[in-house]
């Protein structure tokens, strides 16, 4: 049986004794004892001390969460910033050929005019073939351009997302240690004189077992001395003979001990899972 559980439980009971024998005490025993200068309960401390840290670190999460946020909503500025810059470098380079190709266009019309019934050339065919295929490129990049904002908005969207539900995980999940905690303090304080009343009348067994393992180790050492001197002054067949007579009561194996029956576990040492001891301050 393990003995960590029971000595946990002493050890809170030592610690809660003191107070609930100040408040159990007649308040005549002491007159001038006011209610501000009776001294703090440890476990209450260590419980105030633990939720103090467990709201700073909520705190903290929460900053950190606003903190990354505001690095990933600067950083999606800048990459709509230097996507725009691009776009518009690009659309400036395209109205600048447009304006080139229109200028030798309006030359070569201005040089050689033309009925405009006459059909177009091959050079004409081609500018102008040109020019759509242009600007069908230009409305694709713009469609990807887009596309890929969308999609990168979309994915910082779900990061975002990821990250503040792990962070409300982690908040419950404190909280329900917490409460745990709690919990175990409420049942250690409500229960603290069976607890204490089972311990010691478990170290009572233990005691009197031991003491009667004693006795029969006394009986059996007292024996084994007889046997050695009566076996001084024989002959050795007649010690030989004397040994196998005696043979189970001078090498039988004592009979170990039973180990006592687990007494019943508190309702917060039976739960599957059990969160870890508070830190001590």
């Amino acid at each position: 049986m393990s003995l960590k559980p029971v000595l946990l439980s002493l050890l809170a009971a030592m610690l809660l004794l003191p107070a609930v024998q100040a408040e159990d005490s007649p308040p005549a025993a002491a007159p001038e004892l006011t209610p501000a200068a009776e001294p703090p309960n440890p476990m209450e401390e260590r419980i105030r001390a633990y939720r103090e840290q467990f709201d700073q670190r909520a705190k903290d999460a929460e900053q950190l969460r606003q903190q990354h946020q505001a690095d990933m909503e600067e950083m999606l500025q800048e990459r709509q910033a230097e996507m725009e810059q691009t776009r518009e470098e690009h659309q400036a380079e395209m109205e600048k050929t447009r304006a080139e190709h229109q200028a030798e266009m309006e030359s070569m019309r201005a040089q050689r005019p033309m009925p405009e019934q006459r059909p177009m050339t091959e050079r004409q065919q081609a500018m102008q073939q040109y020019r759509n295929e242009q600007l069908a490129r230009e409305a694709q990049a713009t469609r990807q351009r887009e596309a890929m904002q969308k999609q990168m908005e979309a994915r910082m969207e779900s990061r975002l997302k990821q990250r503040e539900e792990r962070l409300a995980a982690m908040a419950k999940q404190q909280e329900a240690m917490r409460n745990r905690a709690e919990e175990r303090h409420n049942y250690l304080v409500e229960n603290q004189d069976d607890i204490m009343e089972g311990m010691l009348d478990q170290q009572v067994d233990i005691a009197s077992r031991h003491e009667e393992m004693r006795q029969r180790a006394e009986e059996r050492r007292k024996k084994m001395a007889a046997m050695r001197t009566t076996m001084v002054d024989m002959a050795p067949e007649e010690r030989r003979a004397y040994m196998e007579s005696q043979r189970e009561e001078l090498f039988g194996e004592m009979t170990p001990p039973q180990r006592p029956t687990r007494p019943a576990q508190p309702p917060w040492v039976q739960s599957p899972m059990r969160p870890p001891v508070p830190p001590r301050y």
